[in-house]
């Protein structure tokens, strides 16, 4: 999942297990907006079509390579692989504390001495690797609520551009093609890779759809922020806003938040427990609040709608998502707030994880 606009990235989604620090959401209190987990769906996650080395066949004007094949040359497209879209829940091998990696001398190596060894050296990255995981189970366990299938166009183009990557890689490497870079390079059966990245590339391409669909089922208000530092420049922005000067003015000449650039306008606000969305749903559309303190800044904030709530299948909501998507991709706190809802709706849970590496 990269979510670094345009794109998901594990650094976008550090912190998206808050569970990783209590092991498991089995206690958290369920909110009266929750909904019981669903059933991993049968036909979510994509793979690639059977066979290696298929030719895409959704657009005419770029050629297409076999995997295996000779490496692309300098201006060649890269080979890829047409996506499917009915491979499920991903089967997977369970690991224990028990589980071998390999021996040396006869003694055995576990998996868990192999996540010790990365916790301790890159304890972000292990983390961020998790959390993508997870993430990835969550939107296949969203899109098959909503009967959505991963768009086959925009996987193709995530798959064109990572077999692209490869090649240029292997080129790079001296590998006579993609095959023997694979195995000797990365220590994997292209069948395997081209496997995981279509997988990733539904993920990544269901990720902004899921988190749109819930944003605009949800009970929300639309706003506008100016932050500030300091009781002094707070006293000023009460000062403007009582003599009646425009909101996105004021945000525009005195707030320090990168939402000045916009007037203020900072993405819609559903129902939780931050100062800031407490804030929005205790305020009447139209009027403004403020300032209270978030961390070491004043805000303020003025309530400019109350949203009509939109749900149903993706075949009752799914043009909406994707003309509100057309109008404004999604944003990190639009993420952000996805992430804590989800947390509360699913029940995950890491403990066997941390046990490994304990």
């Amino acid at each position: 999942m990269r979510r670094c606009h345009g794109g998901w990235s594990a650094a976008a989604i550090a912190g998206l297990l808050v569970v990783a620090s209590c092991g498991s959401t089995k206690n958290r209190q369920v909110r009266p907006d929750s909904r019981p987990m669903q059933p991993a769906p049968a036909e979510v996650a994509t793979r690639p079509v059977e066979g290696v080395g298929v030719r895409g066949s959704d657009s005419a004007a770029e050629p297409t390579a076999e995997v295996g094949g000779p490496v692309a040359g300098a201006g060649e497209v890269a080979p890829r692989v047409a996506a499917g879209v009915s491979a499920g829940w991903p089967d997977e091998v369970d690991l224990d504390e028990g589980a071998i990696l390999g021996s040396v001398g006869g003694r055995a190596i576990g998996v868990g001495a192999l996540f010790f060894k990365l916790a301790m050296r890159e304890p972000g990255l292990l983390r961020g690797l998790l959390d993508d995981v997870v993430l990835a189970r969550i939107l296949v366990l969203e899109a098959g609520a909503l009967g959505l299938e991963p768009p086959a166009e925009a996987v193709q183009r995530r798959v064109n551009g990572r077999l692209k990557t490869a090649e240029e890689q292997a080129r790079r490497a001296g590998a006579p093609n993609l095959d023997v870079f694979l195995r000797a390079g990365v220590g994997l059966e292209p069948e395997t890779y081209l496997r995981v990245i279509n997988e990733d590339a539904a993920t990544d391409s269901l990720a902004p759809l899921c988190v749109r669909a819930w944003l605009l089922a949800s009970d929300r208000r639309e706003a506008r922020a100016i932050v500030v530092e300091g009781q002094s420049a707070a006293d000023v922005v009460m000062a403007r806003l009582a003599r009646g000067e425009a909101f996105d003015s004021v945000a525009r000449e005195l707030s320090i938040d990168a939402s000045k650039e916009d007037g203020g306008r900072i993405p819609p606000l559903v129902r939780a427990e931050s100062s800031m969305a407490r804030m929005a749903f205790a305020t009447e559309v139209g009027s403004w609040a403020g300032p209270v303190r978030e961390r070491d800044t004043l805000m303020f904030l003025k309530v400019e709608a109350k949203p009509a709530i939109l749900q149903g299948t993706w075949a009752e909501v799914g043009s909406a998502v994707e003309a509100s998507l057309e109008e404004r991709p999604v944003e990190d706190p639009e993420f952000w707030q996805w992430k804590e809802a989800m947390t509360r709706r699913y029940d995950v849970d890491i403990q066997p994880f941390l046990d490994l590496i304990r």
